[in-house]
């Protein structure tokens, strides 16, 4: 038997079982680790089963298999009666259409403007005006908040260099985030400058050499992928080209696990935030040795 709606009391201040919440099915991971955030988990998701943290709840979903091809028989059965999803899925409206009332949504966008965290604050409300509580939409904002306030203490005063944020794509290769990005917000609420200031999509990524990054005097993060055979620890042993670079020469490079979801919402810029902070504060100002 399908259930209607699954609803998680994932903190107990906000009384959920008691709200008139529709079932949901989700299909972009940017809403279901946003509802999940707010207490909430949808009737059916897609890949429910991933790395990321922020994406725990969505076990206790019905799966509706991949972002490539959701089951949408499946979700036919389920019958929810709000279907969230991304512009991505456009062509798919008439079908969800038949199913339940279509919400699209997105926290990026190609148009100007709009900071990356400003971007993902609207997204937010718009996932709470979706299922029509606005409310719980505005206490994971502010919570959200609280939580940066508080890691952006952590490392107040401290002379931190501008960072450089890349995920290894192979041993010549590397995708930088820019100003569009995730990370962006979340640097900025901590207090952090971003190093990248070359050119970007309007997801905040590009596609760079390693020639490109010789001349940048930054500390360099590298991302895990969730995708990836190998650490990046692993990868950088057998990369002669990358150990030219001065960054990695000096060491002065931070590992950040695959935990979050790179191009997620809230949710996601938070989990990179603790993940940030955490290694900052273990690592030692390079050449503080000396």
């Amino acid at each position: 038997m399908i259930p209607t709606a699954c609803l998680a009391l994932s903190t107990p201040d906000l009384a959920i079982a008691s709200r008139d919440i529709p079932s949901i099915g989700s299909l972009d991971y940017r809403c279901t680790e946003t509802l999940l955030s707010m207490g909430i988990v949808p009737s059916a998701v897609i890949d429910p089963v991933t790395p990321y943290s922020t994406l725990e709840g969505a076990a206790q979903a019905i799966n509706l298999g991949t972002i490539i091809q959701p089951n949408l028989e499946l979700l036919d059965q389920v019958s929810p009666e709000l279907v969230l999803t991304s512009p991505e899925f456009t062509h798919m409206t008439p079908r969800l259409s038949g199913i339940a009332k279509v919400k699209s949504l997105a926290p990026y966008s190609s148009e100007s403007g709009a900071s990356s965290w400003q971007r993902m604050i609207s997204f937010t409300r718009g996932v709470g005006e979706a299922i029509g509580s606005t409310d719980l939409a505005e206490d994971m904002i502010k919570e959200t908040e609280s939580h940066f306030q508080s890691l952006r203490s952590r490392i107040a005063g401290d002379q931190m260099p501008a960072l450089l944020l890349v995920r290894l794509m192979d041993h010549k290769h590397a995708r930088v985030f820019g100003s569009n990005s995730l990370f962006q917000g979340s640097l900025e609420q901590l207090g952090l400058s971003n190093a990248w200031q070359g050119p970007e999509s309007h997801f905040g990524i590009t596609m760079v050499s390693i020639d490109s990054l010789v001349d940048i005097n930054a500390r360099l993060v590298i991302l895990e992928s969730p995708y990836a055979t190998s650490p990046s620890r692993e990868q950088f042993a057998v990369s002669g080209m990358w150990q030219h670079l001065p960054i990695i020469k000096r060491g002065d490079v931070i590992f950040l696990p695959a935990t979050f979801n790179h191009f997620g919402a809230l949710p996601s810029a938070l989990g990179f935030a603790e993940s940030l902070v955490e290694a900052l504060e273990a690592q030692a100002p390079p050449n503080a040795a000396g």
